[in-house]
């Protein structure tokens, strides 16, 4: 499994790849208070996977794989997976946990810019993306998706939403988790986006359960998460229900769109 590279520099990119490549070579020892970890995002993880549906034998590009533990995933649910991103470490990471799960068969990494893909057109079935459209340029990258989907075509993101104020606190609280150059998406940067494409759809995920979220940060107990987070979603569900209006105030929403 060779790496391909196709470069296309400006500062905004530069930004980023220098960000994800010192994260990707961090010896650092994980955060004990990483709700990520802990699961905080298991059940869009569950409803995003679910929404892709049957991946064996389906060609799929993850888009802006980061070190590879979506990319891997996929493979090993029976899929061909065309990997990019831009930051050079992480395809090497990639690799490096393909070949442990056993699967560097089933992948083709390449490093390279999600608004300038380098596959012809019209060749996945399925484009699938987590935490990478507010990283980029909207515009040219729903063309790019557009173009190299076949007819039919769908693809699926994981996105964080910016309308929420405490999460805004929250981010402004840690800087440092993240890019200086990325912004989280707007509803209307939603709308856009599917503009491109023939049919768009989005999920909102996390409404009051983002305060299990907080609370593990600031305590570190994860019992105590746990159990509120089970709590808070299925009040969420419910509330999302009968007042879809909200969904705009989530912090995470699947993004589907169809060629």
């Amino acid at each position: 499994m060779g790496i391909t590279r196709y470069s296309a520099d400006n500062s905004k990119r530069d930004i980023e790849r220098r960000f994800h490549d010192a994260k990707a070579c961090s010896n650092s020892s994980p955060d004990p208070r990483n709700f990520y970890s802990a699961g905080g995002l298991d059940r869009v993880w569950r409803v995003y996977l679910s929404s892709a549906g049957d991946l064996r034998g389906k060609k799929v590009l993850d888009f802006g794989c980061g070190e590879g533990w979506s990319t891997v995933e996929y493979a090993k649910r029976g899929a061909k997976v065309y990997a990019f991103d831009l930051s050079p470490e992480s395809v090497r990471n990639l690799v490096w946990e393909a070949k442990e799960a056993g699967v560097a068969g089933a992948i083709h990494p390449v490093i390279m810019a999600a608004e300038e893909l380098g596959y012809p057109d019209g060749i996945f079935d399925l484009v699938l993306g987590v935490s990478i459209l507010h990283h980029t340029e909207l515009h040219p990258v729903g063309r790019e998706i557009m173009r190299v989907l076949k007819s039919g075509g769908r693809a699926l993101f994981i996105e964080p939403l910016a309308h929420n104020p405490l999460l805004r606190v929250f981010r402004w609280l840690t800087p440092g988790r993240r890019t200086p150059t990325e912004q989280p998406m707007t509803i209307k940067q939603i709308g856009e986006f599917g503009r491109a494409f023939r049919t768009l759809r989005y999920e909102g995920f996390y409404l009051l359960s983002i305060f299990p979220q907080g609370l593990y940060w600031l305590t570190g107990k994860q019992w105590l998460f746990r159990r509120s987070l089970w709590l808070a979603e299925s009040i969420d569900r419910w509330l999302l229900r009968v007042c879809p209006l909200l969904k705009r105030y989530c912090w995470t929403v699947v993004i589907e769109v169809r060629k």
